[in-house]
């Protein structure tokens, strides 16, 4: 145990750069801002207990707005780990608390949104690195841009989000037929109600999809052993990101896919973005900026128009103290200017409010805020503010600043962690991990290992068999650690069938509704969660006519009033497209099922606010 320990104190205390966290921030939180909008938008389909007709307890939209603001927040990072926390708690209220409508990749939003919390991901590029420098400007111990963070916090999101999901998977896959026979990719990207797009040429590839079925397979079982070792970095995320590419194209779960190739992005070194993001510079400044130094506020107009320069087109001059130069204060007039703005090239110059509004136009990031400043009325109020501070803002009395020579950030001494750090930080992988081996113990290869060995009825195998379901209410909730079947026998065994509703109007108009499109696929209404709900809990391989009933009801009632139509009234003929399951490689499968025939199985209708269905028994059809 001692050495566990030695190992996580070693991984604490090397550091490398935080760029690749501050990409993996941004990207992750532009893709789970975009499931959480989505969320936004089916709001009344997922959490109404009728769509619009019966609400929800509670209203969802002022929550989910303040989630969506503290998503922001982090992308940005700014106040990151506040962000973090609210993204957190409100993940557990609106996701991890969804029962039928839950799809894979709640379970990996909630293990990561818990990660963020404690990992530092704000050394770079956040708000937050903006706000210390603003903090400490006047500081006698002025830190210099140090991105440095420990290489745990990358071990730590990439075996959350990806080493522990294909632990668990491989557990599920061994033991399903379709995997073990190569079909893992080929048959789900076969099936019309799964395959979002057509790729048949790449599918009637025989060689080619088992090929990618096994590469699956191997991949998920080497990927915990390989990924502690750098050097195998780069194969994992070629590997990775094309099999998430492939996703993307194929399924209908967007959102999935390019969240777990952020989790890739960790796989990138640091110094790949240090130097793909030194190409944006410009080789030499186009403009000087010269502002005085022991100027609180100048100074902190300086950092801001610096941190926020990405093509670094600004050379930062500082004034000598006591120096005076008359220069054109952009008005026709001369000054004594404080913060001064010229052109390299021909050396004009700006000076004041002027320079500094001038200036926020060469910086993408200030771009929209530097418009405003020449906006008549703003441009008067901000100048008159920015005159007086600049003029009237000194050093806080017995500060001794001075500058000091920014240290390359690999020569800053650092300090080594507490024992207390590195027990706790052990201890709480310990637990994760263990919480992870108890869920894997429900897995469909260890219960059919346990029960040949007869351990299944004894008293041990009761008791583990116990503390896994119990275990898993509190890991599943709160940190997204639970099985993790994805497209295994169970899920297209027996399903023989797709259901599809078209509207009927008052005057004999047709309208097919975007659930199910006309060819089998799934429609604009399908995505993530609302795919996951239609194919396998309203429909699926075995049809339960409760589930249809209250499927149909709530999607009809979302698309009716979504469509400004009136509910009462409305009728809707459903469709049953019969397809099959193949038990091995066929050429050409999915152009045939799709082009199967709809059999007309019967109608549904509202009639005072409530839905009737009259279908016939779609198994037997």
């Amino acid at each position: 145990m001692e050495r566990y320990f030695s190992f996580i104190r070693r991984l604490i205390n090397k550091k490398t750069g935080g760029e690749g966290l501050g990409v993996f921030r941004i990207v992750y939180s532009m893709v789970f801002l975009c499931e959480v909008a989505q969320l936004f938008n089916f709001r009344h389909l997922i959490f109404d207990k009728v769509p619009f007709i019966e609400p929800s307890d509670m209203d969802t939209t002022p929550a989910m707005i303040c989630w969506m603001i503290a998503i922001v927040f982090l992308m940005f990072g700014c106040f990151t780990r506040q962000a973090a926390l609210l993204n957190y708690l409100f993940s557990i209220v609106f996701i991890a608390t969804l029962k039928t409508y839950e799809y894979h990749m709640f379970y990996l939003y909630m293990g990561i949104n818990a990660l963020l919390i404690f990992v530092n991901t704000s050394s770079c590029y956040s708000i937050d690195v903006l706000r210390t420098r603003l903090k400490t400007s006047w500081s006698p111990a002025f830190p210099p841009n140090n991105s440095r963070v420990s290489v745990l916090n990358y071990h730590a999101l990439v075996l959350i989000g990806i080493a522990f999901v294909y632990f668990d998977s491989v557990f599920f896959k061994f033991d399903s037929s379709l995997w073990r026979n190569g079909l893992g990719l080929w048959l789900p990207a076969s099936v019309p109600q799964v395959a979002f797009l057509d790729y048949q040429w790449l599918l009637d590839q025989k060689a080619v999809v088992i090929f990618l079925g096994y590469l699956t397979l191997f991949f998920e079982v080497v990927f915990l052993f390989l990924f502690g070792f750098r050097k195998f970095w780069p194969y994992l995320f070629v590997i990775g990101i094309c099999l998430h590419l492939g996703i993307l194209l194929v399924f209908p779960i967007p959102w999935f896919a390019l969240g777990v190739i952020a989790f890739y992005l960790l796989l990138i070194p640091a110094s790949f973005w240090r130097r793909l993001f030194a190409r944006l510079k410009a080789d030499t400044p186009k403009f000087s900026l010269t502002f005085k130094e022991q100027n609180t506020f100048l100074r902190k107009c300086a950092i801001t128009l610096s941190f926020f320069d990405v093509f670094d087109v600004f050379k930062l001059n500082v004034a000598q103290n006591g120096a005076s130069q008359e220069v054109d204060d952009g008005d026709g007039g001369k000054s004594n200017p404080v913060f001064i703005l010229s052109t390299v090239s021909n050396g004009h110059t700006l000076s004041g409010f002027k320079a500094f509004r001038k200036a926020c136009l060469f910086v993408p990031g200030l771009f929209l805020p530097g418009l405003l400043l020449f906006l008549p009325g703003v441009a008067h109020v901000a100048g008159s503010i920015f005159c007086k501070l600049g003029q009237s803002s000194n050093p806080p009395a017995g500060s001794n600043f001075s500058r000091k020579e920014v240290v390359p950030a690999d020569q800053i001494a650092v300090a080594d962690v507490a024992i207390w750090k590195t027990y706790l930080v052990g201890s709480a992988f310990l637990v994760l991990t263990m919480l992870q081996v108890i869920s894997t113990y429900r897995s469909p290869l260890i219960t059919r290992v346990v029960k040949s060995a007869g351990i299944e009825n004894t008293f041990v195998g009761k008791l583990l068999k116990n503390i896994s379901w119990e275990s898993q209410k509190f890991s599943k909730t709160y940190f997204g650690i639970t099985g993790h079947s994805v497209f295994l026998d169970s899920h297209f065994e027996g399903y023989n069938h797709i259901i599809a509703l078209e509207f009927i109007g008052e005057n004999g108009e047709r309208k097919w509704l975007p659930i199910i499109e006309k060819d089998g696929r799934p429609g604009c209404l399908l995505s993530g969660p609302t795919w996951a709900k239609w194919s396998f809990r309203i429909n699926g391989p075995s049809v339960n006519e409760d589930n249809l009933l209250s499927g149909f009801r709530d999607f009809t009632a979302y698309w009716l009033i979504k469509n400004d139509m009136p509910v009462d009234g409305a009728k809707f003929i459903v469709w049953v497209k019969k397809i099959r399951t193949p038990q091995s490689w066929e050429k050409g499968f999915l152009k045939s099922q799709r082009n199967q025939q709809w059999i007309e199985a019967g109608t549904g209708f509202w009639e005072k606010q409530k839905f009737i269905l009259k279908v016939k028994d779609v198994e037997s059809i």
